[in-house]
């Protein structure tokens, strides 16, 4: 799910005393391959946060194709590498980071409850996470493909972000075609989003979160995917500035939506402090 966006009262409690899984992460961290701006990338970042996980971070180029279908048979990122495994997908890294730190928990422990959690999950996933590329960025992948690959190289050496911006007419068209994302499609992805901003706002029925009573994977996921978008403040990769005027125009209207106000607040208690181990070990 390469590139991308990311996006209650009660504010976010202390993490309980490290497993012994956590305990032996502190002594071997994990590292998550990434890109920066990618919303999906966002979303395995706060897990990993949420649950105090210390990681190293490894921004990928573009040879990130080669590198992720290497490690774990799929194209895509994020991947989650531990000692002696490669885990590809949002959702399975987040399954893994609960094997790994149980607690502050993002499955309900309710089996109805997490059941309906997660189904949240892979419909936000499917009907959020994909469409908003083409909501946000048909126009500058047309229009302004120099802010594509600014976005693109967020993280990476000069070196590699001098080779997007020298081919950036090129890499717009690729991004175009590795996501699928055709020039007539705005609108429908537009009205798309608009109509998973109404569900999730029926789905929280005037409540704090949508399952249960406390944060879980299927807030983490809503706010992930909207948060770059929305100009959350803790999103710790915004967009590059300035902002195409497509974009500051999409985030104004975004922002009308009471979901998307929801999703500010849920940034503001929980999104916490990086678990990130600092390296030094950027792939150009």
């Amino acid at each position: 799910r390469g590139l991308g966006f990311d996006f209650h009262h009660e504010h976010r409690s202390q993490p309980e005393a490290p497993s012994r899984a956590r305990e032996a992460s502190l002594t071997n961290p994990v590292s998550l391959w990434q890109f920066q701006g990618s919303h999906f990338c966002e979303k395995a970042r706060w897990a990993l946060d949420y649950k105090n996980i210390p990681h190293m971070r490894r921004t990928l180029g573009g040879g990130y194709l080669v590198r992720a279908w290497w490690r774990t048979g799929r194209a895509n990122l994020p991947i989650l590498v531990t000692d002696d495994s490669a885990i590809g997908e949002s959702s399975l890294i987040i399954a893994e980071t609960e094997r790994i730190a149980p607690s502050p928990a993002l499955y309900p422990r309710n089996p109805a409850e997490r059941e309906r959690a997660l189904g949240l999950e892979s419909y936000l996933d499917a009907q959020l996470g994909h469409q908003i590329r083409t909501a946000a960025l048909l126009s500058p992948l047309l229009h302004e493909p120099a802010f594509v690959a600014r976005f693109a190289g967020m993280g990476l050496r000069r070196g590699a972000q001098r080779t997007f911006a020298a081919v950036a007419p090129l890499f717009a068209r690729f991004y175009r075609w590795r996501h699928g994302i055709r020039a007539s499609g705005e609108a429908a992805a537009r009205a798309n989003v608009e109509q998973v901003l109404d569900r999730l706002g029926s789905e929280l029925g005037g409540r704090d979160y949508l399952v249960g009573g406390s944060f879980s994977v299927a807030d983490l996921t809503a706010s992930a995917l909207l948060g770059s978008l929305v100009g959350a403040p803790e999103v710790p990769h915004p967009l590059p500035q300035p902002l195409p005027a497509s974009i500051v125009r999409y985030r104004k209207e975004l922002l009308l939506h009471p979901t998307s106000r929801w999703v500010l607040e849920m940034y503001r208690r929980h999104r916490g402090s990086s678990a990130e181990v600092p390296a030094g070990t950027m792939l150009g």
